[in-house]
């Protein structure tokens, strides 16, 4: 005889299997008569209601790519944010990667729902699609018209914001510093920030990329390339705080003064951003808040609230705010060619 379970006595009653786990385990979150309904089917189809209570602790799965993404900053902080918050709903966060599709479809009871975190492979992304499991996806992209929850942040407008601080701060010739390529965020940032800049009509732009994002050697070469064809920017805008640092670093160590000389903003505001000398402007991303926002849409999609009831699946994209410290600055028109130490600069 086939066990009865949970997601049975849920489809029999056309709820949802975070509501009956709710009503079996005795919590809130569901009606006294709907409480009663559940224990009724549960009796009437043969659940043993009993093994219900000694049943481990609904859990949050967290699923990485692998483990250098789960070990990246950001990363880290969407994970103390789903932590956060799934503490706060008496759930318990469980972390993988290197994980497979048959390990999610192997997801037991105790398991209250999928947050997919960064980049996912396409077969992972299809098997949340056929889990019974509420799933969430928290990252930049995913594929197009993907019928499941994704959270991310507000990428284009950060790029936007930038270049419209610069354009107030008087720099207009501008360079906007991958790092390495392959971010998707990045590649986001720099479209809001050219368009932008195109629209302001009177700021010119330069794009360059690292082998890595603290390849300093890769800067150097870009700063004297740009120097010997005439063009001095004053200010750069980064893919991340490391690469921020990269070239706040590197900058200085050629002679040239920051934020005087060049304006340098990052991204992120990781805890580098405030231990380095001049402390980074940079864009504070809300990673935290990303996690804590996930964990409430996947409860919603569970059927903890009718916050997304008969709704499609959402984008929600996080607004970051500008943190402005010591790296940028007025733009002062004046060159800094003479200035780079230990570099023959052609006129």
């Amino acid at each position: 005889m086939q066990r009865v379970t949970i997601q049975h006595i849920a489809d029999h009653l056309g709820l949802s299997k975070f509501a009956v786990s709710r009503a079996l385990a005795g919590k809130s979150g569901v009606s006294e008569l709907t409480r009663q309904q559940v224990r009724g089917a549960a009796e009437a189809l043969g659940y043993n209601v009993r093994s219900r209570a000694g049943a481990a602790a609904q859990t949050v799965a967290v699923i990485f790519k692998d483990r250098p993404t789960a070990s990246r900053e950001l990363w880290v902080d969407v994970q103390n944010g789903i932590d956060h918050e799934a503490r706060e709903n008496a759930l318990r966060m469980s972390v993988h990667w290197d994980f497979s599709p048959a390990d999610i479809r192997a997801m037991t009871e105790s398991t209250a729902g999928l947050i997919l975190v960064g980049p996912q492979l396409p077969e992972m992304l299809e098997t949340a699609l056929t889990s019974s499991l509420p799933a969430v996806v928290v990252n930049h992209i995913v594929p197009p018209l993907w019928p499941r929850d994704q959270i991310s942040a507000a990428d284009v407008e950060a790029g936007i914001a930038v270049a419209k601080y610069l354009h107030e701060l008087g720099h207009r010739r501008v360079v906007y510093a991958h790092g390495r390529r392959g971010f998707p965020g990045r590649l986001a940032r720099l479209n809001g920030f050219a368009e932008a800049i195109s629209e302001l009509g009177d700021m010119e732009v330069r794009e360059i990329a690292f082998s890595d994002d603290r390849a300093a050697g890769d800067l150097r070469e870009a700063v004297l390339d740009m120097a010997q064809a005439g063009f001095e920017p004053t200010a750069f805008f980064c893919g991340s705080d490391i690469v921020a640092v990269t070239i706040t670093s590197e900058l200085m160590r050629m002679g040239l003064r920051i934020p005087e000389d060049v304006s340098v903003i990052g991204h992120a505001d990781y805890a580098i951003a405030t231990q380095i000398s001049p402390q980074l402007s940079t864009v504070r991303m809300p990673h935290k808040e990303m996690g804590i926002v996930a964990v409430r849409v996947m409860l919603a999609r569970a059927g903890r609230s009718g916050f997304l009831a008969n709704l499609p699946a959402q984008r929600l994209n996080l607004v970051p705010n500008l943190v402005e410290r010591q790296s940028s600055g007025i733009a002062t028109g004046t060159s800094w060619r003479h200035r780079l130490r230990d570099l023959t600069v052609t006129k």
